[in-house]
């Protein structure tokens, strides 16, 4: 079922190749994770697709991204931009980095991932999952980009990567998401990457892609 799935989602990045990808403007990724010092600063993952560079960030870049946003575009690369960190979501960094110093070993399911868009050499999003494949062997996925860069298409393109990537893990099975129902755009990324709605209440979706039901 899996399998089947990511083949979905390569189908999915293939058709937004074929799109218009440009050539990207980043050093070449550094794929896999460095243990050879301490998991917790080591190099991390870095993840392609035709528009986007998906960086999962190290404990030190993730308080740069709270504390001092233009250090850590330095450190990936970048130039500066002026770009800050919205309040509402310090306590959330600073919750992650938290988990991932107790548990190094699920560094990638706690870090936050940012989006950067290629032809611009610009952080426009940031994803994360919740934590390690729960009792169910699902992974929740979170999302958030910045408004200029909705409607091309961009989310859907990240959270296609990242659930390719979660599904390729032989211990999930299953990605869920929770949105808002009022949440229209954050939807549509959603249906368009093949998630469906598994339960609702009266203010929030929830969904999945993956196990048992889907497709």
């Amino acid at each position: 079922m899996a399998r089947r799935i990511v083949d979905r989602l390569f189908r999915i990045l293939d058709k937004g190749q074929r799109g218009g990808g440009r050539v990207p403007v980043l050093p070449a990724p550094v794929l896999g994770t460095d243990f050879g010092s301490s998991s917790l600063e080591a190099t991390m993952m870095r993840l392609e697709t035709p528009r986007l560079t998906i960086i999962a960030l190290t404990v030190q870049q993730m308080r740069w991204q709270r504390d001092d946003f233009g250090r850590l575009e330095r450190a990936v690369g970048l130039a500066v931009s002026g770009q800050r960190l919205e309040d509402e979501l310090r306590p959330i960094v600073s919750r992650a980095i938290s988990h991932m110093r107790r548990r190094p070993y699920h560094v990638h399911w706690h870090c936050q991932w940012a989006a950067v868009l290629k032809e611009e050499s610009r952080i426009i999003g940031s994803l994360a999952f919740k934590g390690p494949p729960d009792r169910d062997n699902a992974v929740e996925i979170g999302y958030g980009f910045d408004p200029f860069y909705h409607n091309r298409g961009l989310a859907t393109e990240a959270v296609a990567e990242m659930v390719r990537w979660a599904l390729e893990d032989d211990s999930v099975e299953a990605v869920i998401a929770e949105t808002a129902n009022t949440n229209v755009a954050s939807m549509r990324v959603l249906q368009k990457v093949g998630f469906v709605i598994s339960s609702a209440t009266d203010r929030f979706l929830y969904w999945k892609i993956g196990g048992e039901g889907s497709f």
